[in-house]
């Protein structure tokens, strides 16, 4: 595998195989030919022994990220960072499991000042990729990933007067967006993609296909006469395009962006994501009676756990929940008392009649219902 010059390119690049060409990343002679040495000695160890922990840590994370239909944005953001920061891309998939390696990659992680949440993101994406690793027999076990596990803080939601405040501050674009979002409680990005030809205004529905969904499911929404006016109000501001969700002709990308934070901050609800938009969608649902097996379907949830999430703001429906128990405590009792005779020889037994056998206490008490 020689070294070579590309024109137009500072770095050495070293020949890998019959067709690849890898770059060594670094003009320096001597750490090239240190490069090209280490990669030698894992396609050996690969080939000639059979060492599939010899894949390549890139080989691997590219082959996961081809195994799901899913987009997966944001783990191809946490692979650029291994790439580019923790430069792990061209280590073998057996080194990057050793716990050095990854508590080595966590400390790279917590000196970029991220959050707890944020570096368990980061080490959740290396897990899978190490799992998949055991499953393709790349690796023999499953090499342990430490995380911090945050403890996840009760959703972040608004009042209706809160609601009103954020939208008084709004650009008309991002107020209708703020609008549909709190009234359908799609996710950000399942909504921008969102287009007119997935809409229909008359039937009162939407269709969200499965590549948008975080649960890989294809998901009707039922839109209430709100949203459909708000639909509207869309397709009155932007006439042209197939995006729901435009500015200036172009679809937006994103709602997180400078004017959603100013307008928070002007209206003094700091801290706020436009995600807790979605939370205060579900927290309006509940509170006004919906079930939380009906929130689980309008909000397009697949583990039943992140719904249960809202079930503290519902305690009139665990009220009546509660009543229909002791309904049922009360009928179950109502049927087991005697007859009002039968109460009184057993009684007149226990006060000394000619029964043999004396009652326990405990009978005399649930007979006469005290």
């Amino acid at each position: 595998m020689p070294l070579y010059k590309r024109p137009g390119s500072p770095y050495w690049w070293v020949r890998v195989g019959r067709k690849t060409r890898r770059s060594t990343r670094t003009t320096d002679r001597k750490a090239a030919e240190e490069f090209e040495k280490v990669v030698t000695e894992r396609l050996w160890r690969r080939h000639q022994l059979d060492d599939r922990g010899a894949v390549s840590w890139r080989e691997a994370s590219e082959r996961w990220l081809k195994s799901s239909a899913k987009g997966r944005r944001r783990d191809r953001e946490i692979l650029g960072w291994l790439k580019d920061t923790a430069k792990i891309d061209d280590e073998c998939v057996g080194d990057v499991a050793h716990p050095d390696a990854i508590q080595k990659i966590r400390e790279l992680a917590a000196a970029e000042g991220w959050s707890p949440s944020t570096i368990d993101r980061v080490m959740g994406t290396l897990s899978a990729v190490l799992h998949a690793c055991v499953e393709w027999r790349y690796l023999a076990h499953t090499p342990k990933v430490p995380m911090y596990r945050a403890p996840v803080d009760e959703p972040r939601w608004l009042t209706p007067e809160e609601f009103g405040r954020l939208c008084k501050e709004l650009p008309p674009h991002l107020e209708l967006a703020a609008r549909f979002a709190v009234l359908t409680g799609l996710r950000m990005r399942a909504m921008l993609r969102l287009t007119w030809d997935r809409v229909e205004l008359q039937a009162a529905r939407a269709w969200v296909p499965a590549s948008h969904m975080k649960g890989g499911k294809t998901f009707v929404l039922p839109l209430s006469p709100a949203a459909v006016e708000t639909l509207r109000e869309l397709r009155t501001m932007n006439p042209s395009g197939p995006w729901v969700f435009q500015w200036k002709e172009r679809p937006i990308d994103d709602c997180n962006t400078r004017a959603f934070k100013e307008a928070v901050k002007r209206a003094g609800l700091e801290p706020l994501r436009w995600h807790d938009l979605r939370h205060t969608f579900a927290s309006w649902a509940v509170q006004n009676g919906v079930r939380l097996d009906e929130l689980m379907q309008l909000g397009g949830w697949s583990d039943y756990r992140m719904a249960l999430r809202y079930g503290h703001l519902a305690p009139s429906q665990v009220a009546s929940a509660a009543d229909r128990v002791a309904q049922m405590l009360h009928t179950s009792h109502t049927a087991e008392r005697r007859p009002h005779g039968e109460k009184c020889h057993e009684i007149r037994d226990m006060d000394g009649g000619a029964a043999g056998d004396r009652t326990p206490d405990l009978r005399i008490a649930k007979a006469t219902g005290s």
